[in-house]
């Protein structure tokens, strides 16, 4: 069981009050269904993920829209331990007496939320810590120089170019990416990202007005199509819903049958190392990668 009101309080920094009475039964349908179509790798709050699990023993369906009487005071109940401050908490543990073991679920996801939610303050406290000298780093001038940006990009290697295409915004046009991906060292991994970051699908099935962003991406398929990159060093760090929605776009292209989208069908599978860039780009300003520039120039302190 976890301890007394007073080691409740201890955690009570980490929740913020919204409806310490209960919430209406929508909010509680809302926070129950609002992580579901979440990826495995897509972080859920501890506080949603606890509640979930909660409800889920309480209304075996998963049904919250029709709850009723004691149903509904249980999932209320549930609520507040997963997202109340310790006084609500405390009031909703007085109105199960007579029902020991449900408060003793309620105590035990308590205690599971505050240590979840404990070290999830602790990493991200490391977090802030890690990078404090973010502006440092910003402010160091480069050891390459040039009159434009492109100019710096051509000096880079295939691990840097990898690093600016995955923080790459496409409101900046793509005169740079389009530099990089016609350079035989350019990484496949890179090309691909690219390519399936302008919606190869929608633009093989006319799915939108042609733009010149689109002549661009037809180039890059060809390429990936003709094996115009020997190089396939690189893995592809993205999440799970990017890899789902890269695939169906690569699926909807295949299905024309016609080049340049006769695409190897593996391309998104490829294992690979993780890049190691020297440089980086934020905000379209170039820069020192934050990792590179900590192990290699950062000053001592």
């Amino acid at each position: 069981m976890m301890g007394s009101p007073a080691s409740h309080a201890d955690h009570d920094h980490l929740f913020t009050t919204y409806a310490p009475e209960g919430a209406p039964a929508r909010v509680l349908c809302s926070l129950y269904e609002q992580y579901a179509g979440a990826y495995p790798d897509e972080p859920v709050p501890p506080q949603h993920q606890h509640y979930r699990a909660l409800v889920d023993t309480i209304v075996a369906n998963g049904n919250l829209r029709s709850l009723r009487d004691l149903d509904l005071r249980r999932v209320n109940s549930a609520y507040v331990t997963c997202f109340e401050k310790v006084e609500a908490f405390e009031f909703q543990l007085s109105l199960w007496r007579d029902d020991p073991d449900f408060r003793e679920h309620l105590l035990q996801t308590r205690a599971a939320v505050a240590t979840e939610l404990t070290a999830q303050a602790e990493a991200e406290a490391a977090r802030i810590d890690h990078y404090k000298r973010w502006n440092e780093c910003l402010a160091t001038p480069l050891d390459i120089s040039g009159y434009s940006r492109l100019s710096l990009i051509a000096q880079m290697a295939p691990d840097d170019w990898h690093e600016i295409a995955l923080s790459w915004h496409w409101r900046n046009g793509t005169a740079e990416l389009e530099w990089i991906t016609a350079q035989r060292v350019c990484d496949r991994a890179t090309a691909l990202y690219i390519m399936c970051k302008g919606a190869p699908g929608d633009v093989a099935t006319h799915a939108h007005e042609p733009t010149a962003r689109d002549a661009f991406i037809r180039t890059l398929a060809g390429r990936l199509e003709d094996g115009f990159y020997p190089a396939a060093d690189f893995g592809l760090p993205i999440s799970m819903r990017t890899r789902v929605a890269f695939a169906e776009q690569m699926a909807i292209a295949r299905r024309t049958r016609v080049s340049p989208w006769v695409l190897p069908s593996d391309l998104l599978h490829h294992e690979g190392r993780r890049h190691q860039p020297k440089y980086a780009l934020t905000d379209g300003r170039l820069h020192y990668h934050y990792e590179y520039w900590l192990a290699h120039l950062a000053p001592r302190r």
